[in-house]
């Protein structure tokens, strides 16, 4: 991978991993009415009616990561929980820092771990520090007033990182920083990315039925990533409720529990068409079809696809019930189809044309209320009108009475 390819990696993962967080500290919370939100007060914010938790990440996709009273990540840390104290107090939150790395031992910022520990060495710690990063730059400051005397360069200023979190921190008052650090805890070695579906699976286990917790974990998540999104783009308010979690969870439960044709589709990302399957394609072009009952067909085809690819993934038994459920389609499409067969010799081509859009329409607007459900808890219509776009693409049925003809063997991929 190239180095821009890992400068792109890190912030989409630490974007990911916000939400994932997000997720999991909402899941720990006991308050029905809670709720979390993604980079407002903090990476993480959590609010339960009771008390508010402030959640700082350091998710780092290097191994063997260290953090100390030194680091740059901890200084920032402090810089955005010092702006919080500038209109809030510090005895109303909880600031978690939360990493996936690991704490030396030995370090001053082990008592974090202990929410009962004084923090007064701590506190000395602290303070020595940012003092020492402050005086080394106020140096460098004024050598640099010396050096442009004489005309030459300046001399960069040391801990351009850290430096703000140091000089937020001595501007506190000692009651408001003492406050803040018996309210700090620290979360070490926390979970990765990759461990996401397995700790959805922890929270939900309890009360879910050992044959669906894997798949129900996948439709969590793929559901959350969705609302994070969109709570960051401003398509949803910007807080989500555990309300929102629960119901989400027990309709998607009852729909795998029934018999696994679960509609996921309203929960995922649809991607955008960028090359149409090329006998899709020309089933549409032969009849001429409206640039609507295009975009419409190709819109429904890749939304039928990955609902499809979804069942088969989670039961390959529901590879057999698809394709049988194809057989009805067709059947019930031949017969459609038959009567323009049969009335061919009365058309000329334009109107062999319209009724092969009308017969796309009916795909479209009608079969969905005439052909059965594939389950009694499924009923998106974009199901039947994207499969049968997709039996178009294999040519076992056809909008154009000669399309067998028109479309040959050859066109196949």
């Amino acid at each position: 991978m190239t180095n821009a390819g890992h400068q792109a990696v890190g912030p989409a993962l630490g974007y990911y991993y916000q939400a994932i967080y997000a997720l999991v500290t909402l899941f720990d919370s006991k308050n029905p009415g809670a709720f979390v939100s993604i980079e407002t007060l903090d990476d993480v914010y959590l609010n339960d009616g009771v008390k508010r938790e402030l959640h700082q990440l350091k998710h780092s996709i290097q191994e063997n990561t260290t953090i100390s009273i030194k680091s740059d990540e901890l200084w920032k840390t402090l810089k955005v929980w010092c702006d919080f104290l500038i209109s809030n107090d510090a005895n109303d939150g909880i600031f978690t820092l939360s990493t996936v790395s690991s704490l030396d031992p030995n370090s001053d910022l082990t008592v974090l771990l202990d929410e009962k520990a004084p923090r007064d060495k701590l506190e000395n710690a602290l303070m020595m520090e940012a003092k020492r990063v402050v005086v080394e730059r106020k140096k460098v400051e004024a050598e640099n007033i010396i050096r442009l005397s004489n005309g030459e360069k300046e001399i960069a200023l040391p801990y351009s990182k850290k430096s703000k979190g140091c000089e937020a921190l001595l501007k506190l008052s000692k009651p408001t920083l003492k406050a803040l650090l018996k309210n700090i805890r620290m979360q070490t070695d926390s979970f990765t990315v990759s461990e996401a579906s397995a700790i959805v699976v922890e929270r939900i286990r309890p009360t879910t039925d050992h044959n669906i917790q894997l798949p129900l974990a996948e439709r969590i998540l793929e559901w959350w990533d969705r609302q994070a999104v969109q709570s960051l783009t401003g398509e949803r308010h910007e807080c989500i409720y555990m309300s929102e979690l629960q119901e989400f969870i027990s309709r998607k439960t009852a729909e795998l529990f029934t018999d696994g044709f679960t509609d996921d589709l309203p929960d995922l990302e649809i991607p955008a068409i960028t090359s149409p399957h090329p006998i899709q394609k020309m089933q549409l072009e032969i009849i001429d079809a409206s640039k609507t009952q295009i975009i419409r067909s190709y819109q429904t085809a890749i939304r039928a696809r990955i609902q499809r690819e979804k069942w088969i993934e989670d039961n390959l038994t529901a590879a057999k019930k698809l394709e049988k459920y194809d057989e009805s389609l067709i059947q019930e499409w031949s017969y459609k189809f038959g009567e323009i067969v049969d009335n061919k010799s009365n058309f000329s081509d334009d109107q062999i044309k319209e009724e092969g859009r009308l017969l796309l329409d009916w795909t479209h607007n009608t079969a969905h209320q005439q052909v059965g459900k594939i389950s009694k808890t499924y009923d998106n219509p974009d199901l039947i009108r994207g499969s049968y776009q997709m039996l178009s693409s294999n040519r076992k049925v056809g909008w154009h009475c000669d399309f067998l003809t028109l479309i040959t063997d050859l066109t196949d991929e």
